[in-house]
Protein backbone atom coordinates (compact mmCIF):
# COMPACT_ATOMS: atom_id res chain seq x y z
CA UNK A 1 0.00 0.00 0.00
CA UNK A 2 2.77 2.38 1.12
CA UNK A 3 4.40 1.58 -2.81
CA UNK A 4 1.44 2.40 -4.54
CA UNK A 5 0.84 5.79 -2.66
CA UNK A 6 4.43 6.80 -3.08
CA UNK A 7 3.64 5.82 -6.69
CA UNK A 8 0.71 8.07 -6.92
CA UNK A 9 2.36 11.07 -5.25
CA UNK A 10 4.78 10.94 -8.25
CA UNK A 11 2.32 11.02 -10.77
CA UNK A 12 0.84 13.89 -9.50
CA UNK A 13 3.96 15.71 -8.36
CA UNK A 14 4.60 18.87 -10.34
CA UNK A 15 7.80 17.40 -12.30
CA UNK A 16 5.62 14.71 -13.22
CA UNK A 17 2.78 16.94 -14.48
CA UNK A 18 5.49 19.07 -15.70
CA UNK A 19 6.84 16.25 -18.31
CA UNK A 20 3.76 15.31 -19.24
CA UNK A 21 2.45 18.55 -20.20
CA UNK A 22 6.38 18.37 -22.53
CA UNK A 23 5.67 15.22 -23.89
CA UNK A 24 2.23 16.37 -24.94
CA UNK A 25 3.88 19.15 -26.57
CA UNK A 26 6.18 17.79 -28.36
CA UNK A 27 3.90 14.68 -29.81
CA UNK A 28 1.64 17.32 -30.51
CA UNK A 29 3.84 19.10 -32.84
CA UNK A 30 5.26 15.99 -34.60
CA UNK A 31 1.72 15.19 -35.39
CA UNK A 32 1.11 18.57 -36.64
CA UNK A 33 4.18 18.42 -38.93
CA UNK A 34 3.57 14.61 -40.30
CA UNK A 35 0.11 16.19 -41.27
CA UNK A 36 1.55 18.81 -43.00
CA UNK A 37 4.40 17.10 -44.62
CA UNK A 38 2.06 14.60 -45.73
CA UNK A 39 -0.58 17.08 -47.00
CA UNK A 40 2.28 18.86 -49.28
CA UNK A 41 3.77 15.43 -50.38
CA UNK A 42 2.03 14.18 -52.90
CA UNK A 43 2.37 10.30 -54.05
CA UNK A 44 3.30 10.65 -57.87
CA UNK A 45 5.68 9.55 -60.56
CA UNK A 46 8.79 11.75 -60.67
CA UNK A 47 9.36 13.17 -64.26
CA UNK A 48 10.53 16.77 -65.66
CA UNK A 49 13.59 16.81 -63.24
CA UNK A 50 16.88 18.17 -64.89
CA UNK A 51 18.96 15.15 -62.69
CA UNK A 52 16.80 12.59 -64.21
CA UNK A 53 17.98 10.17 -66.97
CA UNK A 54 14.11 8.52 -68.20
CA UNK A 55 12.86 9.94 -71.40
CA UNK A 56 10.79 12.16 -69.91
CA UNK A 57 13.06 13.89 -67.45
CA UNK A 58 15.72 17.19 -69.02
CA UNK A 59 19.14 15.38 -68.08
CA UNK A 60 20.21 15.78 -71.85
CA UNK A 61 19.69 18.93 -71.88
CA UNK A 62 21.07 19.96 -68.65
CA UNK A 63 23.99 17.52 -69.56
CA UNK A 64 24.58 19.46 -72.78
CA UNK A 65 24.57 23.07 -70.93
CA UNK A 66 26.93 21.75 -68.75
CA UNK A 67 29.53 20.16 -71.15
CA UNK A 68 29.49 23.89 -72.84
CA UNK A 69 31.40 24.76 -69.35
CA UNK A 70 28.40 26.57 -67.87
CA UNK A 71 27.04 25.70 -64.95
CA UNK A 72 24.09 24.16 -63.60
CA UNK A 73 22.17 24.29 -60.23
CA UNK A 74 18.73 23.45 -59.09
CA UNK A 75 16.37 25.12 -57.14
CA UNK A 76 14.76 23.04 -54.37
CA UNK A 77 13.51 25.96 -52.15
CA UNK A 78 12.08 29.65 -53.06
CA UNK A 79 11.97 31.52 -56.35
CA UNK A 80 12.94 34.09 -53.79
CA UNK A 81 16.65 33.29 -54.17
CA UNK A 82 16.90 34.60 -57.52
CA UNK A 83 17.13 38.18 -55.65
CA UNK A 84 20.67 37.18 -54.58
CA UNK A 85 21.81 36.82 -58.02
CA UNK A 86 24.75 38.76 -58.75
CA UNK A 87 24.63 38.82 -62.88
CA UNK A 88 21.54 38.48 -63.72
CA UNK A 89 21.76 39.33 -67.15
CA UNK A 90 24.10 36.04 -67.11
CA UNK A 91 21.64 34.00 -65.38
CA UNK A 92 18.76 31.64 -67.01
CA UNK A 93 16.21 30.63 -64.75
CA UNK A 94 14.27 27.29 -66.44
CA UNK A 95 10.66 25.82 -65.09
CA UNK A 96 9.70 22.55 -66.46
CA UNK A 97 6.42 21.25 -65.56
CA UNK A 98 4.59 23.23 -62.03
CA UNK A 99 3.30 19.37 -60.52
CA UNK A 100 1.95 21.15 -57.30
CA UNK A 101 1.29 24.32 -55.13
CA UNK A 102 2.91 25.55 -52.13
CA UNK A 103 2.75 26.81 -48.86
CA UNK A 104 1.62 30.78 -48.73
CA UNK A 105 0.63 33.19 -45.99
CA UNK A 106 -1.81 36.15 -46.36
CA UNK A 107 -0.19 39.29 -47.35
CA UNK A 108 -0.57 42.74 -47.39
CA UNK A 109 -1.66 43.59 -50.84
CA UNK A 110 -0.27 48.03 -50.73
CA UNK A 111 -4.54 48.52 -52.71
CA UNK A 112 -7.48 49.27 -51.20
CA UNK A 113 -7.71 45.52 -50.41
CA UNK A 114 -5.18 45.65 -47.84
CA UNK A 115 -5.18 42.17 -47.13
CA UNK A 116 -4.97 39.05 -49.60
CA UNK A 117 -5.72 36.30 -47.40
CA UNK A 118 -5.38 33.79 -50.34
CA UNK A 119 -2.54 32.96 -53.09
CA UNK A 120 -2.71 32.02 -56.10
CA UNK A 121 -1.48 28.48 -57.49
CA UNK A 122 2.11 27.45 -58.23
CA UNK A 123 3.97 30.75 -56.90
CA UNK A 124 3.30 32.92 -54.15
CA UNK A 125 3.00 36.93 -54.93
CA UNK A 126 6.20 37.49 -53.45
CA UNK A 127 8.00 34.36 -55.48
CA UNK A 128 6.51 35.94 -58.45
CA UNK A 129 7.64 39.75 -57.69
CA UNK A 130 11.15 38.19 -57.57
CA UNK A 131 11.40 36.60 -60.76
CA UNK A 132 9.58 39.74 -62.15
CA UNK A 133 12.54 41.52 -60.72
CA UNK A 134 15.23 39.01 -61.74
CA UNK A 135 13.91 39.54 -65.62
CA UNK A 136 13.71 43.51 -65.08
CA UNK A 137 17.71 43.04 -63.60
CA UNK A 138 18.47 41.08 -67.30
CA UNK A 139 17.63 37.67 -66.44
CA UNK A 140 16.04 35.05 -69.22
CA UNK A 141 13.31 32.88 -67.59
CA UNK A 142 12.43 29.78 -69.54
CA UNK A 143 8.66 28.40 -68.87
CA UNK A 144 7.42 25.32 -70.36
CA UNK A 145 3.73 24.34 -68.60
CA UNK A 146 0.86 23.51 -69.58
CA UNK A 147 -2.20 22.28 -66.98
CA UNK A 148 0.31 23.09 -64.12
CA UNK A 149 0.82 26.01 -61.46
CA UNK A 150 2.61 28.48 -63.48
CA UNK A 151 -0.70 30.50 -64.69
CA UNK A 152 -0.18 33.52 -62.33
CA UNK A 153 3.40 33.43 -63.41
CA UNK A 154 2.02 34.35 -66.74
CA UNK A 155 -0.88 36.28 -65.97
CA UNK A 156 2.52 38.77 -64.09
CA UNK A 157 3.66 39.30 -67.35
CA UNK A 158 -0.13 39.77 -69.12
CA UNK A 159 -0.43 36.08 -70.88
CA UNK A 160 -3.14 33.43 -70.10
CA UNK A 161 -3.33 29.70 -70.24
CA UNK A 162 -6.09 28.45 -71.98
CA UNK A 163 -6.05 25.53 -69.60
CA UNK A 164 -7.41 23.06 -72.11
CA UNK A 165 -5.38 20.27 -75.03
CA UNK A 166 -4.51 21.50 -77.95
CA UNK A 167 -5.32 19.27 -81.01
CA UNK A 168 -4.05 19.86 -84.22
CA UNK A 169 -5.32 17.23 -86.76
CA UNK A 170 -3.13 19.40 -89.60
CA UNK A 171 0.28 18.88 -88.00
CA UNK A 172 1.35 16.13 -85.29
CA UNK A 173 3.58 13.54 -85.83
CA UNK A 174 1.60 10.69 -87.23
CA UNK A 175 4.12 8.04 -86.55
CA UNK A 176 3.20 9.10 -82.37
CA UNK A 177 -0.24 10.07 -82.45
CA UNK A 178 -2.11 13.00 -82.01
CA UNK A 179 -0.68 13.68 -78.98
CA UNK A 180 2.18 14.91 -80.83
CA UNK A 181 1.78 17.95 -82.36
CA UNK A 182 4.21 20.34 -84.44
CA UNK A 183 4.77 23.56 -83.83
CA UNK A 184 6.25 25.16 -87.05
CA UNK A 185 8.05 28.98 -87.41
CA UNK A 186 9.30 30.47 -90.07
CA UNK A 187 10.96 33.30 -88.64
CA UNK A 188 11.12 33.28 -84.92
CA UNK A 189 13.33 36.74 -85.13
CA UNK A 190 10.38 38.44 -86.49
CA UNK A 191 8.55 39.09 -84.12
CA UNK A 192 5.95 42.11 -85.98
CA UNK A 193 4.49 42.64 -89.40
CA UNK A 194 6.81 45.36 -89.87
CA UNK A 195 9.56 44.58 -87.88
CA UNK A 196 11.27 42.66 -90.54
CA UNK A 197 13.76 39.52 -89.09
CA UNK A 198 15.80 40.37 -86.22
CA UNK A 199 18.33 37.89 -86.84
CA UNK A 200 21.43 39.76 -85.84
CA UNK A 201 19.89 40.60 -82.56
CA UNK A 202 21.25 36.15 -81.82
CA UNK A 203 24.65 36.26 -81.38
CA UNK A 204 25.27 32.60 -83.27
CA UNK A 205 23.11 34.31 -86.28
CA UNK A 206 24.57 37.86 -86.63
CA UNK A 207 26.31 38.04 -89.73
CA UNK A 208 26.48 41.72 -90.85
CA UNK A 209 28.67 40.94 -93.71
CA UNK A 210 27.41 37.68 -95.08
CA UNK A 211 30.87 35.94 -95.66
CA UNK A 212 29.40 32.83 -93.65
CA UNK A 213 31.02 33.46 -89.89
CA UNK A 214 29.26 34.67 -87.50
CA UNK A 215 30.49 38.62 -86.62
CA UNK A 216 31.19 37.38 -82.96
CA UNK A 217 34.23 35.05 -84.48
CA UNK A 218 35.13 37.11 -87.60
CA UNK A 219 37.63 39.43 -87.53
CA UNK A 220 36.58 42.08 -89.82
CA UNK A 221 32.47 41.87 -89.30
CA UNK A 222 32.00 44.53 -92.12
CA UNK A 223 34.52 43.19 -94.59
CA UNK A 224 33.07 39.76 -96.60
CA UNK A 225 36.66 39.65 -98.09
CA UNK A 226 38.40 38.67 -94.62
CA UNK A 227 36.95 35.75 -92.95
CA UNK A 228 38.44 32.84 -90.48
CA UNK A 229 38.95 29.62 -90.05
CA UNK A 230 36.51 28.16 -87.28
CA UNK A 231 36.41 24.95 -85.75
CA UNK A 232 33.37 23.10 -83.56
CA UNK A 233 35.89 24.36 -80.54
CA UNK A 234 35.89 27.74 -81.43
CA UNK A 235 32.24 27.95 -82.12
CA UNK A 236 31.68 27.37 -77.97
CA UNK A 237 28.12 27.68 -77.06
CA UNK A 238 27.09 28.03 -81.05
CA UNK A 239 28.04 24.85 -81.33
CA UNK A 240 25.47 23.45 -82.42
CA UNK A 241 24.20 25.77 -85.67
CA UNK A 242 28.34 24.88 -87.23
CA UNK A 243 29.30 22.05 -88.55
CA UNK A 244 32.60 21.54 -89.99
CA UNK A 245 30.91 19.85 -93.26
CA UNK A 246 28.11 22.28 -93.90
CA UNK A 247 29.08 25.00 -91.99
CA UNK A 248 27.32 27.33 -90.44
CA UNK A 249 23.69 26.87 -90.32
CA UNK A 250 21.50 30.47 -90.66
CA UNK A 251 17.77 29.33 -90.22
CA UNK A 252 15.03 31.47 -88.42
CA UNK A 253 12.90 29.00 -88.16
CA UNK A 254 12.19 25.71 -85.87
CA UNK A 255 10.34 22.39 -86.11
CA UNK A 256 9.65 21.72 -82.41
CA UNK A 257 7.64 19.02 -81.36
CA UNK A 258 5.31 19.30 -78.31
CA UNK A 259 3.59 16.32 -76.00
CA UNK A 260 0.18 16.76 -75.07
CA UNK A 261 0.31 20.68 -75.43
CA UNK A 262 -2.06 23.81 -74.71
CA UNK A 263 -2.30 26.83 -75.74
CA UNK A 264 -2.45 30.70 -74.82
CA UNK A 265 -5.85 32.78 -74.82
CA UNK A 266 -5.94 34.58 -78.14
CA UNK A 267 -6.86 37.71 -76.44
CA UNK A 268 -3.59 38.24 -74.40
CA UNK A 269 -0.99 36.01 -76.70
CA UNK A 270 0.12 38.91 -78.70
CA UNK A 271 0.49 42.82 -77.49
CA UNK A 272 3.71 44.67 -79.22
CA UNK A 273 2.67 47.33 -76.57
CA UNK A 274 3.37 45.42 -73.95
CA UNK A 275 6.57 43.61 -75.66
CA UNK A 276 4.94 40.16 -76.12
CA UNK A 277 4.85 38.06 -79.47
CA UNK A 278 3.72 35.67 -80.84
CA UNK A 279 6.80 33.23 -82.12
CA UNK A 280 4.67 30.15 -82.43
CA UNK A 281 1.26 28.79 -83.32
CA UNK A 282 -0.69 25.81 -84.27
CA UNK A 283 -2.09 25.62 -88.08
CA UNK A 284 -5.94 26.25 -88.74
CA UNK A 285 -6.72 23.18 -88.77
CA UNK A 286 -6.10 23.15 -85.22
CA UNK A 287 -8.45 23.22 -82.02
CA UNK A 288 -8.77 23.75 -78.08
CA UNK A 289 -10.52 21.13 -76.33
CA UNK A 290 -12.71 23.44 -74.14
CA UNK A 291 -15.31 21.00 -73.20
CA UNK A 292 -12.22 18.39 -72.24
CA UNK A 293 -13.88 15.32 -73.70
CA UNK A 294 -11.43 14.49 -76.01
CA UNK A 295 -13.14 15.37 -79.32
CA UNK A 296 -13.94 17.52 -81.82
CA UNK A 297 -17.01 19.58 -80.82
CA UNK A 298 -18.66 21.37 -83.70
CA UNK A 299 -21.23 24.16 -82.39
CA UNK A 300 -23.84 25.25 -83.53
CA UNK A 301 -25.68 28.36 -81.43
CA UNK A 302 -29.08 27.80 -82.94
CA UNK A 303 -29.12 25.00 -81.18
CA UNK A 304 -27.32 26.37 -77.98
CA UNK A 305 -24.05 23.74 -78.44
CA UNK A 306 -21.46 25.68 -77.25
CA UNK A 307 -18.25 24.10 -79.89
CA UNK A 308 -14.59 23.41 -79.28
CA UNK A 309 -12.48 26.79 -80.03
CA UNK A 310 -10.78 26.74 -83.76
CA UNK A 311 -7.26 27.47 -84.20
CA UNK A 312 -4.40 28.89 -84.97
CA UNK A 313 -3.37 29.17 -81.21
CA UNK A 314 -0.26 30.77 -79.61
CA UNK A 315 1.98 27.84 -78.10
CA UNK A 316 4.65 30.15 -78.38
CA UNK A 317 5.21 33.31 -76.95
CA UNK A 318 8.36 35.50 -76.10
CA UNK A 319 7.93 38.62 -73.35
CA UNK A 320 11.02 41.00 -74.11
CA UNK A 321 11.78 43.52 -71.19
CA UNK A 322 12.84 46.05 -73.82
CA UNK A 323 11.09 46.30 -77.03
CA UNK A 324 12.18 43.85 -79.28
CA UNK A 325 14.61 42.28 -77.38
CA UNK A 326 17.29 44.34 -79.34
CA UNK A 327 19.68 44.91 -76.35
CA UNK A 328 22.01 42.22 -75.17
CA UNK A 329 21.18 42.32 -71.60
CA UNK A 330 17.56 42.64 -71.74
CA UNK A 331 15.34 40.25 -69.40
CA UNK A 332 13.48 37.91 -71.69
CA UNK A 333 10.94 35.59 -71.10
CA UNK A 334 9.85 32.62 -73.19
CA UNK A 335 6.49 31.06 -72.86
CA UNK A 336 5.74 27.26 -73.94
CA UNK A 337 2.40 25.72 -73.32
CA UNK A 338 4.16 22.54 -72.82
CA UNK A 339 5.72 21.63 -69.90
CA UNK A 340 7.75 18.27 -71.70
CA UNK A 341 8.64 20.37 -75.03
CA UNK A 342 12.35 19.58 -74.05
CA UNK A 343 12.49 15.92 -72.03
CA UNK A 344 14.55 13.84 -73.46
CA UNK A 345 12.79 11.87 -75.80
CA UNK A 346 11.95 15.06 -77.65
CA UNK A 347 15.23 17.39 -76.97
CA UNK A 348 17.50 14.47 -78.19
CA UNK A 349 15.68 11.59 -79.47
CA UNK A 350 18.60 9.52 -80.71
CA UNK A 351 20.07 9.33 -77.40
CA UNK A 352 17.11 7.85 -75.70
CA UNK A 353 15.61 4.59 -78.07
CA UNK A 354 12.68 3.90 -75.76
CA UNK A 355 9.37 5.72 -75.56
CA UNK A 356 6.01 5.96 -73.61
CA UNK A 357 3.26 4.44 -74.88
CA UNK A 358 0.93 4.61 -71.58
CA UNK A 359 0.56 2.11 -68.47
CA UNK A 360 3.59 2.70 -67.99
CA UNK A 361 5.66 0.93 -70.16
CA UNK A 362 7.81 2.08 -73.22
CA UNK A 363 8.54 0.81 -76.61
CA UNK A 364 11.66 1.27 -78.41
CA UNK A 365 10.56 3.54 -81.94
CA UNK A 366 11.81 5.46 -84.25
CA UNK A 367 11.60 9.20 -83.35
CA UNK A 368 11.12 12.09 -85.83
CA UNK A 369 13.57 14.68 -85.77
CA UNK A 370 13.14 17.74 -84.47
CA UNK A 371 14.04 21.28 -83.58
CA UNK A 372 13.62 20.90 -79.81
CA UNK A 373 17.79 20.73 -79.02
CA UNK A 374 18.18 23.64 -81.51
CA UNK A 375 15.64 25.97 -80.39
CA UNK A 376 16.73 25.30 -76.59
CA UNK A 377 20.49 25.63 -77.01
CA UNK A 378 19.77 29.46 -79.28
CA UNK A 379 18.03 30.16 -75.82
CA UNK A 380 21.04 29.45 -74.02
CA UNK A 381 23.63 31.02 -76.18
CA UNK A 382 21.55 34.39 -76.88
CA UNK A 383 21.36 34.82 -73.05
CA UNK A 384 24.47 33.98 -71.93
CA UNK A 385 26.92 35.63 -74.62
CA UNK A 386 26.72 39.11 -73.24
CA UNK A 387 30.29 40.41 -74.40
CA UNK A 388 30.87 40.74 -78.40
CA UNK A 389 34.04 38.92 -79.17
CA UNK A 390 33.73 35.69 -77.58
CA UNK A 391 31.43 32.90 -78.05
CA UNK A 392 32.35 31.10 -74.34
CA UNK A 393 30.12 32.25 -71.00
CA UNK A 394 31.95 33.89 -68.63
CA UNK A 395 32.82 32.60 -65.02
CA UNK A 396 29.28 34.19 -64.10
CA UNK A 397 27.08 32.14 -66.24
CA UNK A 398 24.63 29.98 -64.69
CA UNK A 399 21.37 28.01 -65.24
CA UNK A 400 18.74 27.69 -62.54
CA UNK A 401 16.24 24.63 -63.02
CA UNK A 402 13.81 24.64 -60.74
CA UNK A 403 12.77 21.40 -58.65
CA UNK A 404 10.82 22.81 -55.80
CA UNK A 405 7.43 21.98 -57.53
CA UNK A 406 8.77 18.65 -58.64
CA UNK A 407 7.69 15.19 -56.84
CA UNK A 408 11.11 14.23 -55.20
CA UNK A 409 11.56 10.05 -55.87
CA UNK A 410 12.07 10.08 -51.57
CA UNK A 411 10.02 11.22 -48.92
CA UNK A 412 13.06 12.44 -47.43
CA UNK A 413 13.78 14.47 -50.49
CA UNK A 414 10.73 15.96 -50.42
CA UNK A 415 10.78 16.55 -46.46
CA UNK A 416 13.83 18.48 -46.97
CA UNK A 417 12.59 20.56 -49.99
CA UNK A 418 9.92 21.87 -47.53
CA UNK A 419 12.01 22.57 -44.72
CA UNK A 420 14.67 24.62 -47.20
CA UNK A 421 11.56 26.16 -48.61
CA UNK A 422 10.45 27.47 -45.46
CA UNK A 423 13.42 28.54 -44.19
CA UNK A 424 13.59 30.54 -47.65
CA UNK A 425 10.39 32.10 -47.12
CA UNK A 426 10.27 32.87 -43.39
CA UNK A 427 13.40 34.66 -44.25
CA UNK A 428 12.96 36.80 -47.45
CA UNK A 429 9.26 37.50 -47.38
CA UNK A 430 8.25 40.45 -45.40
CA UNK A 431 5.32 39.39 -44.45
CA UNK A 432 6.09 35.94 -43.34
CA UNK A 433 8.93 37.48 -40.99
CA UNK A 434 6.54 39.30 -39.30
CA UNK A 435 4.31 36.76 -38.18
CA UNK A 436 7.11 34.68 -37.76
CA UNK A 437 8.53 37.69 -35.21
CA UNK A 438 5.29 38.12 -33.55
CA UNK A 439 4.74 34.10 -33.34
CA UNK A 440 8.23 34.53 -31.36
CA UNK A 441 7.65 37.55 -29.33
CA UNK A 442 4.46 36.09 -28.41
CA UNK A 443 5.90 32.56 -27.41
CA UNK A 444 8.54 34.39 -25.62
CA UNK A 445 5.99 36.18 -23.59
CA UNK A 446 4.05 33.04 -22.80
CA UNK A 447 7.16 31.99 -21.27
CA UNK A 448 8.17 34.80 -19.37
CA UNK A 449 4.75 35.02 -17.62
CA UNK A 450 4.31 31.46 -16.99
CA UNK A 451 7.82 31.23 -15.51
CA UNK A 452 8.02 30.05 -12.14
CA UNK A 453 10.20 31.67 -9.04
CA UNK A 454 12.54 30.20 -7.89
CA UNK A 455 11.68 27.68 -4.42
CA UNK A 456 14.91 29.18 -2.40
CA UNK A 457 13.80 32.94 -3.00
CA UNK A 458 14.59 35.15 -0.18
CA UNK A 459 15.06 38.36 -0.96
CA UNK A 460 11.81 39.44 -1.32
CA UNK A 461 11.80 42.41 1.84
CA UNK A 462 8.48 44.26 1.03
CA UNK A 463 5.55 42.56 0.53
CA UNK A 464 2.52 44.24 -2.02
CA UNK A 465 -0.55 42.52 -2.35
CA UNK A 466 -2.65 43.76 -5.71
CA UNK A 467 -5.86 42.89 -3.86
CA UNK A 468 -8.37 39.68 -4.48
CA UNK A 469 -8.75 40.86 -8.22
CA UNK A 470 -5.33 40.09 -9.15
CA UNK A 471 -4.83 36.86 -6.71
CA UNK A 472 -4.99 34.50 -9.24
CA UNK A 473 -2.39 36.68 -11.31
CA UNK A 474 0.17 37.03 -8.31
CA UNK A 475 0.24 33.47 -6.91
CA UNK A 476 3.07 33.81 -5.67
CA UNK A 477 1.70 35.57 -2.77
CA UNK A 478 -0.48 33.41 -2.35
CA UNK A 479 1.84 30.62 -0.75
CA UNK A 480 2.46 30.74 3.02
CA UNK A 481 5.77 29.62 3.09
CA UNK A 482 6.92 32.38 0.63
CA UNK A 483 5.57 34.95 3.22
CA UNK A 484 7.09 33.25 6.20
CA UNK A 485 10.45 33.20 4.03
CA UNK A 486 10.09 37.09 3.78
CA UNK A 487 9.10 37.47 7.19
CA UNK A 488 12.00 35.71 8.47
CA UNK A 489 14.39 37.57 6.00
CA UNK A 490 12.85 40.92 7.87
CA UNK A 491 13.96 39.56 11.47
CA UNK A 492 17.13 38.56 10.65
CA UNK A 493 17.94 41.93 9.01
CA UNK A 494 16.15 44.36 11.37
CA UNK A 495 18.30 42.34 14.28
CA UNK A 496 21.52 42.11 11.44
CA UNK A 497 22.31 38.62 11.81
CA UNK A 498 23.91 36.46 9.80
CA UNK A 499 22.23 33.67 8.30
CA UNK A 500 24.27 31.12 10.65
CA UNK A 501 23.58 33.43 13.47
CA UNK A 502 19.56 33.61 12.84
CA UNK A 503 19.50 29.68 11.83
CA UNK A 504 21.35 29.25 15.18
CA UNK A 505 18.53 30.55 17.33
CA UNK A 506 16.54 29.30 20.02
CA UNK A 507 12.94 29.23 19.45
CA UNK A 508 12.41 30.69 22.36
CA UNK A 509 14.35 34.01 21.08
CA UNK A 510 12.62 34.53 17.97
CA UNK A 511 9.63 34.18 19.70
CA UNK A 512 10.94 37.01 21.75
CA UNK A 513 12.35 39.62 18.38
CA UNK A 514 8.87 39.50 16.48
CA UNK A 515 6.85 39.63 19.72
CA UNK A 516 3.37 39.53 17.68
CA UNK A 517 1.61 36.52 18.79
CA UNK A 518 -0.16 36.38 15.13
CA UNK A 519 2.79 36.15 13.18
CA UNK A 520 4.80 34.05 15.86
CA UNK A 521 1.59 31.64 15.61
CA UNK A 522 2.27 32.06 11.61
CA UNK A 523 5.91 31.02 11.83
CA UNK A 524 5.45 28.05 13.45
CA UNK A 525 2.49 26.73 12.10
CA UNK A 526 2.26 24.36 9.35
CA UNK A 527 -1.42 25.01 7.90
CA UNK A 528 -3.71 25.98 5.08
CA UNK A 529 -4.92 29.43 5.46
CA UNK A 530 -7.49 31.07 3.89
CA UNK A 531 -6.89 34.38 1.65
CA UNK A 532 -8.44 36.80 4.22
CA UNK A 533 -6.57 35.32 6.90
CA UNK A 534 -3.32 35.86 4.58
CA UNK A 535 -4.35 39.52 3.66
CA UNK A 536 -4.14 39.98 7.44
CA UNK A 537 -0.87 38.38 7.87
CA UNK A 538 0.67 40.46 4.97
CA UNK A 539 -0.72 43.96 6.59
CA UNK A 540 0.60 42.79 9.75
CA UNK A 541 4.29 41.92 8.11
CA UNK A 542 4.25 45.44 6.48
CA UNK A 543 3.67 47.35 9.66
CA UNK A 544 5.74 45.11 12.01
CA UNK A 545 9.12 46.31 12.73
CA UNK A 546 7.90 49.90 11.42
CA UNK A 547 9.19 53.22 13.67
CA UNK A 548 7.59 56.51 13.54
CA UNK A 549 10.55 57.66 11.61
CA UNK A 550 10.67 54.90 9.42
CA UNK A 551 6.99 55.19 8.31
CA UNK A 552 7.33 58.79 7.90
CA UNK A 553 10.30 58.00 5.23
Amino acid sequence: MADWREYSKRLTSRSARRGAVIFSFWALLLILVSTVAMTYIVPGQTHQSAYGDDWNDLGAFRGDISRMGVETTALVSSPLLLSEIDHPEEAIFIVSGVERDTISLPRFTGDERVIEFSEGEGYTTSEILAIEAFVERGGTVLLMDDFGYSSNLAEQFGLEFSGHRLYDEGSYAVELGADYVWINTGSAFNFTTNSGSLASIHPCLRDLDNDGVIDILDPEPLDPTISAFVTEADAGLCAHRYSSIDGWDFSEGYHLLTNAPSAFEKATSYNPVENRYVIGRSTLDSYLDTNDDGNLTVGFESLGIEGDEQGPFAVYVRYCQDRLCIDADSGRVHFVADGSILINSLYDPASVGQFAVGGGSTVAISMPDTDNRKWALDIIAEALLVHPNSTKASSNAIVIFDESRHQQPTLFGDTYNLLYYLLIYFTNDWMAMLLLFLTLFIILEAVLIRKEDPEDWRHVFRIIYYGFGDARRYEYYQRPEKIRQVLLSRVRNLNTLSREEFDALPAVELQRMVEDPVLVNFIFEDRRYKPDELVGIIKRIKEWGRTDTGAEA
